[in-house]
């Protein structure tokens, strides 16, 4: 037993160099992170990665791996305990969707791959190896949900009056802008509403209503902010009544031409028949054609007619009694 004053002294001294020798003996041992953020998109999958020495042969009854969520309780992701997995500790949120992949841990690499992110996957991760030494690394994911796909209508209220609506989901909350085919702002006389269902994804409407404008392109962009990204669609106002006067114009032309092609079919045909030489033939089908090409043209109807059935028949009877 030491009494002395010296001896007292001493034990303050020993404690620090103890302290000093162990954190000397744990740093040889250091856990890396080559990346500490990691971005996904929803619904895809991401293998995070954290590194540790070997020196040599590894020996798995020695290895210990985690890999726990950092919240305010925590959450065990994963668990290799001496060599062996443990399951009992995981947490249900990352039941059946968690992956080591083990083959690397003998070149002294920890990969742990998430399959099917959530959104509730996003936060801090802590890698934790312990390996005749122990040290750990933190590392942030970060999961995207772009507000790719736009629902957009178009609808007449009537007395001139459309209502525009674009509709799209994603995360974080998207600002949504409005803009005419000018490039002017009119997002002030929007209504955007939001919600947010099980999935944790916004699903944002937004519907500008506007009066006496027709044939006009209008634009709706959702601008999501924390991300840095925009998705945009474009919407058009029609008169209803002028498109369908369109289609039907051209439903008529359509006919027109289709029975004019008949006709000449029929004609050829006829010639063919009543023809009793390769030369008659000959001059049956450039009279047929000429026939065909010389027919009058009424440009107010677009209607095409040819001459009665009558007067060609009788041409061709003039030319076989040549």
């Amino acid at each position: 037993m030491c009494q002395s004053s010296t001896c007292i002294m001493e034990k303050p001294l020993l404690l620090c160099m103890f302290s000093f020798y162990w954190h000397f003996l744990n740093a040889l041992f250091t856990v890396e992170a080559p990346q500490s953020l990691y971005t996904v998109e929803l619904g895809n999958n991401v293998t995070m990665e954290c590194t540790f020495p070997v020196n040599g042969k590894l020996k798995f009854g020695d290895l210990s791996v985690s890999w726990e969520k950092k919240e305010e309780l925590g959450k065990d992701v994963y668990v290799l305990l001496k060599g062996e997995e443990d399951f009992k500790s995981q947490h249900s949120d990352f039941r059946g969707r968690i992956k080591l992949l083990k083959e690397n841990l003998k070149l002294g690499q920890s990969l742990l791959q998430i399959m099917d992110v959530k959104l509730r996957d996003a936060g801090f991760y802590r890698c934790l190896i312990d390996y005749g030494g122990a040290d750990y690394k933190t590392i942030n994911l970060k999961v995207q949900a772009p507000y790719r796909n736009i629902t957009q209508g178009v609808v007449s209220t009537g007395d001139k009056e459309w209502k525009l609506t674009c509709q799209s989901e994603g995360y974080p909350k998207a600002e949504v802008i409005w803009q005419n085919g000018e490039y002017e702002d009119l997002t002030d006389k929007a209504d955007t509403s939001y919600e947010t269902g099980s999935d944790q994804l916004y699903r944002v409407t937004s519907t500008l209503t506007i009066k006496n404008r027709t044939h006009e392109n209008f634009r709706c962009i959702f601008w999501n902010k924390e991300l840095q990204k925009n998705t945009s669609a474009i919407l058009y106002i029609a008169d209803s009544a002028d498109d369908v006067l369109r289609t039907e114009s051209r439903r008529f032309v359509g006919a027109i031409l289709v029975v004019t092609a008949l006709v000449g079919s029929v004609l050829f045909i006829l010639c063919i028949r009543k023809a009793s030489t390769s030369k008659d033939k000959r001059t049956c089908m450039a009279n047929s054609s000429v026939n065909t090409a010389k027919l009058p043209k009424d440009k107010d109807t677009h209607d095409w007619r040819g001459p009665p059935f009558e007067e060609e028949e009788l041409k061709y009877i003039q030319i076989e009694k040549t």
